[in-house]
């Protein structure tokens, strides 16, 4: 139980808004197959990975949610450094939208 409400934390204030947020830059770079496949092994690694670091570590769990969403840790950063899927999808979608900005 307590598991799942870390989980459902971490969902709400760090996958999701990340997920949303490459969805995004993606749409709006239109991004190639390669990215986009990225982002998706991000997508389905997340959830697993998150919630194993969370059982094993209530308090980074709960921590990492609360940090997150009161704007002191970036959720990007924080999906990254436990999901090494998310890492490259992040670099992915940060060069991508670098590139269409210039």
């Amino acid at each position: 139980m307590i598991r799942d409400a870390a989980l459902w934390l971490l969902t709400m204030f760090v996958i999701d808004p990340v997920m949303a947020e490459f969805n995004e830059r993606m749409g709006a770079a239109r991004a190639p197959q390669a990215v986009v496949e990225q982002v998706r092994a991000c997508a389905a690694a997340a959830p697993g990975a998150i919630a194993d670091k969370a059982a094993g570590d209530l308090w980074w769990g709960v921590s990492t949610a609360i940090s997150v969403a009161i704007g002191m840790t970036d959720a990007t950063a924080a999906l990254a450094r436990v999901v090494p899927e998310c890492a490259a999808a992040a670099g992915a979608v940060r060069s991508l939208a670098g590139s269409t900005s210039t």
